[in-house]
């Protein structure tokens, strides 16, 4: 780990404003950016992020020396904002262990025929849920088993709706 990160989480812990203003700095962009896919609004992913940070500033003591650091606030803020989500009271289309996963009709090289704007303006106007596991799985390189930990859904259910999700940003994006 970098010298100066290690010397930033020392004074953090120390409780060292000016430590925790440089550590803001260095990653609110990125810490914003994982919210706002998950969130989709603007304004709601940035007080997310701005709730991240002072988790991530009282637990400091939990961070274990050694680990990645940046991984470890990554997850708090993910975990932050898929708890704001689920809040919001959207529901999963449960699904029972013998369902049959969708046949696949549209090709990976479909979804490389769009630009990146038009992706991330479909992924916005996603419903809830199938943004959240688009996000997780696409940007945020999460698995299906470790998507169903973190929702607390089956597995079977995550890879049906992001099945759901990427038609459905397909279709959204064709409309335009």
């Amino acid at each position: 780990m970098d010298e100066t990160i290690t010397h930033l989480i020392t004074d953090c812990r120390r409780g060292k404003r000016a430590a925790q203003l440089d550590l803001y700095r260095k990653y609110a962009r990125k810490l914003y950016i994982a919210c706002l896919r998950i969130i989709g609004n603007s304004a709601e992913a940035e007080e997310v992020m701005q709730d991240s940070f002072l988790k991530i500033f009282t637990r400091m003591d939990q961070y274990k020396d050694g680990q990645c650091f940046e991984a470890w606030i990554h997850r708090i803020a993910i975990h932050i904002a898929i708890d704001y989500v689920r809040k919001q009271k959207f529901e999963w289309d449960d699904l029972h262990e013998n369902y049959a996963e969708p046949v696949r009709e549209e090709t990976e090289e479909a979804a490389n025929e769009y630009s990146v704007a038009q992706i991330k303006e479909a992924v916005n106007k996603l419903p809830d849920g199938y943004r959240i596991i688009i996000s997780l799985y696409l940007f945020e390189g999460y698995d299906v088993e470790e998507i169903s930990s973190i929702l607390k859904i089956q597995p079977v259910t995550v890879r049906s709706q992001y099945l759901r999700a990427k038609r459905k940003l397909l279709d959204i994006i064709a409309k335009k």
